[in-house]
């Protein structure tokens, strides 16, 4: 089976695929509600108008053609669920058309804000300008539908790595929490900026960015990192191991209460946790967590380094002395 990716995905709404390998994505499609929401996210993307030339790149009526098709072949072989998935896929089909021809009707595209959330799954943006954006579950991105001659600025919310495209005179930035940003001339480099209490955190890995905060303007050479702490106006600038710091996936806190660390860790890993008592949750914590191990390491060391205790039965999580 062919690795599903969102270029497959696309191909296979375009109605550009060959039978096998559109039941392949059906089938994949039916396995779970994750994969659900991610095909017909797509689906906005490609037929709302968020990027005209995206919509205007799809051939809606072989689309179309395409659905109905595979529709009639699910409907003979008696499987009702896929008739109702087939319906609602019409339902954004027709609406993602009129929307897309409500914006070529207006032809405002420097009005239009394009917004990308991968809040469950990891996923890979082409801005207009041709820069690619590698967005990390739980993370957003703000765009405008066309960049300017001059100005080319996006909003992050989350953690991304940028692959920017060079043009000569235009600048490249992205701004950030608590008005911190990056200015790019064509590089590559990774940012966390989550709208929480962990730092913002920038690792350049080619070519050269300005990282601002606050007074603080530093440039970085490739292999360096940038932290910042908004609460106490602390930068800090390391040499880093660039493979090390991109296939991890650390948030550092600084003097944070242990309900706002609780509240990231709930909202990363879907579950339940609560204080025996309410005097637990302002006890403070300072340190770093890779959120690529498991709950109940992340758990272990910030119990230990508040010197509290965790149960866990299934879902539910309680922090106790």
């Amino acid at each position: 089976m062919k690795e599903i990716d969102d270029n497959l995905l696309t191909t296979f709404l375009e109605g550009k695929l060959d039978e096998q390998t559109n039941r392949e994505i059906e089938t994949w499609y039916d396995a779970s509600e994750e994969n659900r929401r991610r095909l017909e996210a797509l689906y906005f993307v490609l037929f709302t108008g968020d990027r005209l030339r995206a919509a205007a790149s799809v051939n809606t009526d072989q689309a179309f053609r395409s659905l109905q098709r595979r529709i009639e072949l699910r409907r003979q072989k008696n499987k009702p669920q896929w008739r109702r998935i087939a319906m609602r896929y019409a339902a954004i089909l027709v609406a993602g058309v009129i929307v897309a021809g409500m914006y070529i009707y207006q032809n405002r595209p420097d009005d239009r804000i394009c917004t990308v959330n991968a809040e469950n799954s990891e996923c890979t943006v082409t801005l207009p300008d041709g820069s690619v954006v590698r967005l990390t579950r739980s993370s957003e991105l703000n765009y405008p539908a066309v960049f300017s001659d001059k100005n080319r600025t996006v909003h992050l919310s989350g953690e991304a790595f940028f692959e920017v495209s060079k043009r000569n005179g235009a600048l490249f930035t992205v701004t950030t929490v608590h008005d911190a940003e990056v200015v790019v001339r064509g590089t590559k480099f990774n940012l966390k900026a989550y709208n929480d209490s962990s730092d913002i955190e920038t690792v350049l890995v080619e070519g050269a960015v300005d990282f601002r905060a606050a007074e603080h303007v530093v440039a970085l050479h490739p292999g360096q990192k940038v932290s910042y702490n908004p609460a106490d106006n602390d930068l800090t600038l390391q040499t880093v191991n660039i493979e090390a710091e991109l296939s991890t996936r650390l948030r550092t806190f600084r003097h944070v209460d242990l309900s706002q660390i609780t509240a990231v860790i709930e909202d990363f890993y879907g579950l339940g946790i609560t204080f025996r008592s309410d005097a637990l949750k302002g006890i403070q914590f300072t340190g770093t967590l890779d959120f690529n191990m498991p709950i109940d390491h992340i758990l272990e060391v910030l119990t230990l380094s508040t010197n509290t205790r965790f149960s866990r039965h299934g879902e539910k999580i309680t922090i106790y002395k």
